[in-house]
């Protein structure tokens, strides 16, 4: 039988059962040969010499799938074209995620895609432009093709049903993990470890490593030790919290600036660069507030998790099955810094020069009491520095809101200028990229990228240097907390020149400041706190009392001393109480 015709089971004289198992074969096969291919698990050894189980049991997933829209479409080689399109896709993405944060792809990022219309754009800079064009040819073909194949006249009626009933089937169990399917991942030769992606996906494969991640991370709250939290809450709350920045009654209710720059981080840390090479006005302004490391719950992205702990004081670390707070944590109204501060008088405004409903902000806002959300259309067009609307043009902003609030006011601001990819941005003054500092001996890829970051890090600093200084002149007393949310993406970078400190890129802090502009003064020394532990701290250093939590969380954090892979003070306490605090049931 010609193949064109096994492939299109077009033989009068197959029947419906061996057509089908011949097409899953034909599936299996060239699912097999694409697995063996482009897996970073099987890659180097090819599927000929990759150990067959591991390569099969990740391939069962392509095979179902092609079954799936082969039922759908009724047209055998559309579906296969699509079956295998979205599986190289797949790869590709993945191994985009893993160049820029040594992770690939998880589960929960699929979550993202009913969101790529309000941020999808951002992602896509990270494709290469030859990408574009592979998939345009490849969505082609497969038009033409599905303009071209003729449906398969023998699956109608009650077989497409009984078919589709069956496909449907194994894939709802496959997905939801029902047995006897766990126990077939189990058997593979692979490493599986569920605290670790990246070597899950290297030792056992991407699908194999995309399943067993989801049943193991099924969401369900956990249940928080009470009696503890109450305990807790007992020897904490009560006690006195005193404040760095003098008394609330004599200088009033300030205004409270929270600015969370992208990706802002110490270059100096890095093996051949010097203090006096970068970051002027952050070292200005820090010389004169409290500062310090900041360990923060994510690396190279994931903004919203170190957003989400500034925000709320709840750690990400006891949640650990969720990836995008916005998405999981914050679905109904949740008690932090906003509505605390909105129950002491303040009007409470967040913005960000970007998509409002990206990473799902602008529903999660509300639940976290924000009045106001400006957002990418109330910055109209406001200038850009490389892709995104510049950190000069997010403090002109800032400072309007400031000269036009009626009353004290809480500005959460979420910068974008130094937020990736950089290297081929547009609106940039080449001179000045050039003459960025990089190590000695950094080259190619790494070096060009760390100048192109340097050069809107440039940007970001003289921002931070700006804002403080305008805050100073104002006669109202102001608090700036500023702080970076992760370390850029640059992991060429990171594996070439090095840490001073020969730690890994996951496991540096970014740093953070407290600028006070009526007790502006050299601080005692430096302070290395957690994101998690900032809005207690800034709470404090305001004076305001919010008779419980924060008060806590503060008591906490005076007695702890974050570090790298550290463990915080009283942690199964503070674990009972954020997941009393996110259910709602402490206020």
């Amino acid at each position: 039988m010609p193949l064109i015709q096994t492939l299109r089971l077009g033989s009068p004289r197959m029947g419906l059962p061996w057509a089908m198992l011949l097409y899953a074969l034909v599936a299996f096969a060239l699912g097999f040969l694409l697995v063996g291919w482009q897996d970073p698990a099987f890659a180097a050894d090819g599927a000929g010499m990759a150990d067959p189980l591991a390569v099969a049991i990740n391939v069962v997933p392509v095979v179902l799938l092609a079954l799936l829209l082969l039922v759908l479409t009724r047209r055998p080689l559309l579906s296969l074209g699509v079956t295998l399109l979205l599986l190289y896709v797949l790869y590709a993405a993945s191994a985009m995620k893993f160049d820029l944060l040594d992770t690939p792809i998880v589960a929960t990022d699929f979550v993202l895609l009913g969101h790529l219309g309000d941020g999808g754009n951002l992602l896509l800079r990270y494709v290469p432009r030859s990408a574009f064009a592979s998939l345009l040819l490849a969505l082609a073909c497969l038009v033409a093709l599905a303009c071209w194949e003729r449906p398969w006249q023998r699956l109608r009626g009650m077989r497409r049903l009984f078919a589709l009933t069956l496909a449907s089937a194994f894939s709802a169990s496959l997905l939801a993990g029902v047995r006897p399917w766990p126990q077939v991942y189990a058997a593979d030769a692979g490493e599986y470890q569920q605290w670790s992606p990246a070597v899950s996906t290297l030792h056992s494969g991407l699908l194999t490593t995309l399943l067993r991640f989801s049943w193991d991370t099924t969401f369900v709250l956990p249940e928080p030790d009470r009696e503890l939290a109450t305990q807790f809450l007992r020897a904490h709350a009560a006690a006195a919290v005193p404040t760095a920045g003098g008394d609330a009654e004599v200088d009033g209710r300030p205004d409270i600036i929270v600015l969370q720059s992208e990706s802002f981080f110490d270059p100096a840390r890095l093996q051949g660069l010097e203090p006096d090479q970068v970051l002027p006005e952050f070292r200005r302004v820090a010389a004169m507030s409290r500062h310090g490391d900041l360990w923060v719950p994510t690396y190279g992205g994931g903004t919203i998790r170190t957003e989400f702990e500034v925000l709320t004081g709840i750690a990400m670390r006891y949640f650990p099955e969720v990836e995008y707070p916005y998405f999981r944590l914050t679905a109904t109204a949740l008690p932090s810094l906003p509505s605390v501060l909105a129950a002491h008088g303040y009007r409470t405004v967040a913005m960000h020069p970007h998509e409002r409903e990206f990473w799902n902000r602008a529903s999660a806002f509300t639940n976290l009491g924000f009045d106001e959300f400006d957002a990418d259309e109330q910055f109209g067009d406001a200038p850009r520095s490389g892709w995104y609307i510049s950190d000069e043009a997010l403090v002109d902003h800032m400072l309007g809101k400031l000269d036009d609030a009626k009353g004290p006011l809480f500005l959460f601001a979420i910068s974008m200028e130094n937020h990736g990819p950089y290297e081929g941005f547009p609106n940039a003054d080449a001179r000045r990229i050039a003459a960025q500092p990089v190590p000695a001996g950094a080259e190619g890829a790494g070096a060009e990228r760390l100048r192109g970051y340097l050069y809107h890090l440039d940007g970001a600093d003289h921002s931070l240097g700006r804002l403080a200084d305008a805050l100073r002149k104002r006669t109202r007393r102001t608090l700036l907390l500023f702080y970076g949310d992760h370390l850029p993406a640059l992991p060429l970078l990171y594996q070439g020149a090095g840490f001073d400190d020969g730690a890994k890129g996951q496991e540096q802090p970014v740093p953070w400041l407290l600028f006070d502009s009526a007790h502006a003064q050299a601080p005692a020394g430096a302070e290395a706190t957690s994101s998690f532990y900032l809005p207690a701290l800034l709470l404090a250093q305001a004076g305001i009392d919010d008779h419980g939590y924060f008060n806590a969380l503060e008591s906490a954090r005076r007695d702890d001393r974050p570090e790298r892979a550290w463990t915080p003070v009283d942690d199964p306490a503070l674990r009972a109480i954020m997941q009393l605090r996110q259910r709602g049931e402490i206020r």
